[in-house]
């Protein structure tokens, strides 16, 4: 989604403060998005939910870009992704921009710039180990029938070209839901600490239930009833342990499809890690 910073209560006294706090700067962990969820109105969808490959809190007003960040993610070839980044110096390409475009940069009585907000900058590595940059904004299918969105986002093309970054529009038939949510599903098992286990204890535990899962091939459900019942684990655990084990993808399986554990380990399809059969202990422990 593109967010314009313009309502009422965007004042030049606001605008300076965003920019002193360095909103749209930093890397990774030291990164700020120009938004984040408590400058919105508690009245709107307010999203946010911790990174472990940013190493910082994610700020989302959206399913849809929640959905988006979950892929980013869980996507190996992404090295870092920013949301809510702003296009600060929209100034340099004011010679590329006729009448109409223009009047999109600032209000008829102010002075203050409106700031434009391209969803996610995704930075990721190719095939050949180089790096790249692309840029992508989230919008429902009705608001691209509206001609002030259409020329926003004609402003941000020609922004990002401007500074040679590949820049999209993301609809949510284009986002893969299914996916989305089994891949939160999974990512919040490496939360260890929420579950009051540590990590040496996780993977002490995944260790047990990989083996357990390799030579047992039977029904998901039934290996996961009796790995707690065989430890003495509060039911459940099984289960924990086993998104720990798709979320490390020690195991593989089909994320675009419902996760059904009454499947045999064949019927779900999982994939083991490449790893020969008695070296999973140093895998997991490394």
């Amino acid at each position: 989604m593109v967010t314009v910073t313009r309502s009422s209560e965007w004042t030049k006294a606001k605008f300076q403060r965003f920019l002193a706090e360095g909103r749209g700067k930093g890397e990774k962990e030291t990164y700020r998005p120009w938004l984040m969820v408590n400058d919105i109105s508690s009245r709107g969808r307010s999203i946010r939910f911790f990174s472990k490959k940013e190493k910082r809190v994610i700020h989302l007003f959206t399913d849809m870009q929640l959905f988006m960040a979950l892929l980013l993610e869980w996507d190996e070839s992404v090295l870092s992704y920013k949301e809510q980044y702003p296009l600060l110096d929209t100034e340099t390409i004011i010679d590329t921009l006729d009448e109409p475009l223009l009047k999109r940069l600032k209000g008829k009585d102010s002075e203050i710039p409106y700031v434009m907000l391209t969803t996610f900058l995704v930075t990721a590595v190719n095939d050949n180990g180089q790096e790249y940059q692309y840029a992508r904004t989230l919008k429902d299918e009705l608001e691209l029938d509206k001609k002030a969105t259409i020329e926003r986002l004609e402003i941000q093309r020609r922004w990002w070209k401007s500074h040679n970054v590949d820049f999209g529009i993301i609809t949510p038939n284009e986002i893969p839901v299914q996916r989305s949510k089994n891949i939160q599903w999974v990512l919040s098992s490496l939360n260890i600490d929420d579950y009051g286990m540590n990590e040496s204890e996780m993977k002490r535990y995944a260790k047990q239930l990989l083996r357990l899962i390799q030579n047992d091939l039977g029904i998901i459900s039934s290996v996961l009833t009796a790995f707690d019942a065989y430890n003495r684990l509060e039911v459940g655990t099984g289960l924990l342990v086993f998104r720990y084990l798709i979320a490390k993808r020690y195991i593989t399986i089909n994320m675009d499809t419902e996760i059904d554990l009454e499947c045999t380990v064949n019927e779900m399809g999982i994939l083991f890690s490449q790893i020969k059969r008695g070296e999973e202990e140093s895998a997991i422990s490394g």
